[in-house]
């Protein structure tokens, strides 16, 4: 972290809880009201600054401008939610990283039991209200959001940085890039095709700039 400043830090710590607030919970009004009024497209942080980073950012623009609030926008965007990351049945971007890394496609699966233990070992807790497996994509981020903010708080202590590399190489990155290809591929609103595209190339952007390497799996979904 010694090569980063806070500034770049507190950006991508930023990114992190959006895009756990996207990923992991139903859309409000309110969320989509805040994000149109502070206006998010233009605040987002310049990162690989892409082709592929322009067209989410384009596509975001074009959704909130065009949102109105009213009931039946808001029905049609939880609908492809629940469609891509929840069900009923099988998410089409399921957002868990078992549905992905298991053979049977099982959740809670080995890879899960892997990163439970990765939690107990880093002392990091989780306050699960619901029975959502701990590999959601989401619930991840806000890891990474919490390492993010330990590492600005002790900018020279390795520990962060060394539990983020693991983080991201070992129980992230080697899944989750699929899991937002299939959320863009099947999102129905610009609303969602915009958050997998940005979600992904901050991905691609955490493992240039950490020189990560994820660890490579088979990928059954």
């Amino acid at each position: 972290m010694n090569d980063m400043n806070i500034e770049k830090l507190q950006d991508l710590q930023a990114i992190a809880n959006v895009l756990h607030s996207v990923l992991t919970i139903y859309p409000e009004s309110d969320v989509i009201n805040t994000f149109k009024n502070q206006d998010i497209v233009e605040n987002w942080p310049k990162l690989l600054a892409t082709d592929s980073d322009h067209k989410g950012l384009t596509y975001l623009k074009s959704y909130l401008a065009q949102w109105s609030g009213d009931e039946a926008e808001l029905i049609k965007l939880k609908l492809d939610y629940g469609m891509l990351f929840y069900g009923p049945g099988t998410p089409l971007a399921a957002p868990w990283g078992s549905a992905y890394t298991s053979s049977s496609q099982l959740l809670n699966d080995f890879s899960t039991v892997t990163l439970k233990q990765f939690y107990a070992a880093n002392d990091i807790n989780i306050d699960m209200r619901t029975n959502e497996p701990l590999d959601h994509i989401g619930l991840i981020l806000a890891v990474l959001s919490f390492l993010l903010t330990k590492a600005m708080a002790e900018p020279q202590n390795p520990y962060f940085q060394k539990a983020i590399n693991e983080l991201l190489e070992q129980h992230l990155l080697p899944w989750a890039y699929r899991c937002l290809d299939l959320a863009y591929s099947y999102a129905e609103t610009d609303y969602y095709r915009a958050f997998a595209i940005l979600a992904k190339e901050y991905l691609l952007y955490l493992e240039q700039i950490f020189d990560l390497h994820p660890k490579r799996i088979a990928i059954y979904r």
